[in-house]
């Protein structure tokens, strides 16, 4: 009996060797750092959006908070994080003993922390501590790997975990806003309506750009057969 082998594909073959592939530590860890780095951008980019126009707030991201003058190691940098009573410049890093003499109502209201496989639980505990000690009234975050979102608010000195709404985010006071995690982004809801990313933004306005264009040009065209109609 004669077996038939098929033609050679270099298509299936390559198909082939993706589907036996297994991806190594290095690149896992670079997929997670690339998927944090979106989700912490897009987030805090929304909450810029958001407070542009309030002058008390504060808004950034990935920026140190140092608490001990005589210890910088000491030090918490959170994914997100909204400030009050402190003006709107961006700072590189927060010196809170120097701040607090200038800014003596400074009130960290908002932190969110994004965790990887690389985050242990240790550090996530450590970091929840320094949080209620720093009396940052609300700690968001959110398991990028597995995208289970928690959010707590400080009560006498505290944290009390805040209950999912009806679309499976948690409700933020201090940003007035549902915060939900969609399609692998944090996404804001504020009074029913979605905040867009920035790349949101961009395609929606080119977009009205291109139908006003589209309207002009069906004007002109209207217009230049009405005048040549005159003739």
């Amino acid at each position: 009996m004669t077996t038939t082998l098929a033609p050679y594909s270099p298509d299936a073959l390559e198909q082939q060797q993706r589907a036996n592939h297994q991806l190594f530590p290095s690149e896992i860890e670079e997929m997670q750092s690339q998927m944090h780095e979106q989700i912490c951008a897009e987030f805090t980019s929304m909450l810029r959006r958001v407070f542009e126009s309030d002058e008390n707030a504060n808004v950034g991201g990935d920026t140190g908070f140092y608490w001990n003058n005589q210890d910088d190691r000491e030090r918490i940098a959170p994914d997100a994080y909204l400030i009050r009573n402190a003006g709107k410049t961006p700072r590189k890093s927060w010196k809170l003993w120097e701040e607090r003499q200038t800014f003596p109502n400074l009130s960290i209201r908002f932190v969110l922390e994004v965790w990887s496989d690389d985050n242990k639980l240790a550090e996530r505990r450590r970091k929840l501590r320094q949080y209620q000690a720093l009396d940052v009234q609300e700690f968001f975050e959110l398991d990028s790997v597995t995208g289970d979102l928690a959010g707590q608010r400080l009560m006498n000195g505290q944290y009390e975990t805040l209950d999912a709404t009806e679309r499976g985010g948690i409700f933020s006071q201090e940003l007035q806003a549902e915060i939900t995690f969609e399609d692998g982004l944090l996404r804001l809801y504020r009074n029913g309506e979605r905040v867009l990313t920035a790349s949101e933004e961009r395609e929606l306005r080119q977009k009205r750009e291109k139908e006003l264009q589209s309207q002009i040009d069906r004007l002109q065209a209207e217009l230049d057969a009405l005048k040549k109609s005159n003739t």
